[in-house]
């Protein structure tokens, strides 16, 4: 059940990650992002259903945490773009 769950969601959010305007075929370290980001996620997504976490309260999370990406960014945005390239 566990790695059922994971699977649905590594899947899920290599879809999501895997829009053109992510990938970078110049760069042979995409593929790593595009699959060690999902993977992440995804672990993050089984750890919380593990210990039963409703869904609602997994996408509040997702939103959390990709606000506190936002405001990271804008505060850092050039660190930020240094270290991904």
């Amino acid at each position: 059940m566990i790695i059922g769950t994971f699977i649905f969601y590594f899947v899920l959010f290599v879809v999501i990650f895997s829009y053109p305007g992510f990938r970078n075929k110049e760069n042979s370290r995409s593929i790593v992002k595009l699959l060690a980001i999902p993977a992440l996620l995804g672990l993050g997504m089984v750890f919380l259903t593990v210990i039963k976490v409703y869904f609602v309260y997994k996408i509040l999370a997702i939103l959390l945490v990709l606000v506190t990406f936002v405001l990271s960014y804008w505060q850092w945005g050039q660190q930020i773009r240094r270290w991904w390239k």
